[in-house]
């Protein structure tokens, strides 16, 4: 009698085995289905492209301020910030593979700036702030995004709506 339960304890454990080992299979399989790889600096290039592509297609459908006057621009900057903060926040999404880190660290801290000169220059509109506008604009000017877009490899970065001045 004793070897009966001795024996069913035994099948329990070996399906216990099979469930965990069939689980573990899974959890791999799905790892691998869902994206589980490491991203290449090739990955990185292809979504931040996708980024600033999508970001410039957005602010480009948003109409120009209509003449010069500060509130048109606040108007303007009101529609934009918002793009501009997504794209930013998008950036900073990115994976970040070995190669090419430390100049992707700077590309990602220079749009992370330019929004930063885009709430600048927003809230300068919108206060009527001749100066502060001229202060922002300068910023986004001497912003080095497009220029480490291009040396990291983002051909559609070098001229994304975040990186320029408007």
């Amino acid at each position: 009698m004793s070897a009966r339960p001795r024996h069913r304890n035994e099948t329990a454990a070996r399906r216990a085995r099979r469930g965990v080992c069939a689980a573990l299979a899974a959890a791999c399989v799905a790892a691998t289905a869902c994206g589980g790889h490491t991203a290449t600096k090739q990955d990185v290039i292809a979504r931040a492209n996708g980024i600033c592509v999508n970001t410039l297609r957005q602010v480009r459908d948003v109409a120009p301020p209509a003449g010069s006057s500060l509130s048109a621009l606040a108007t303007y900057a009101r529609k934009v910030e918002p793009l501009i903060d997504k794209e930013a926040s998008d950036t900073r999404g990115l994976p970040r593979p070995a190669q090419g880190r430390g100049l992707l660290n700077r590309y990602v801290a220079a749009v992370s700036d330019s929004a930063t000169s885009y709430r600048a220059l927003a809230a300068a509109a919108r206060a009527d702030n001749a100066s502060g506008v001229a202060q922002a604009l300068s910023a986004l000017r001497s912003n080095p995004a497009p220029a480490l877009a291009t040396q990291y490899g983002l051909t559609e970065c070098s001229a994304a709506a975040g990186t320029k001045a408007p």
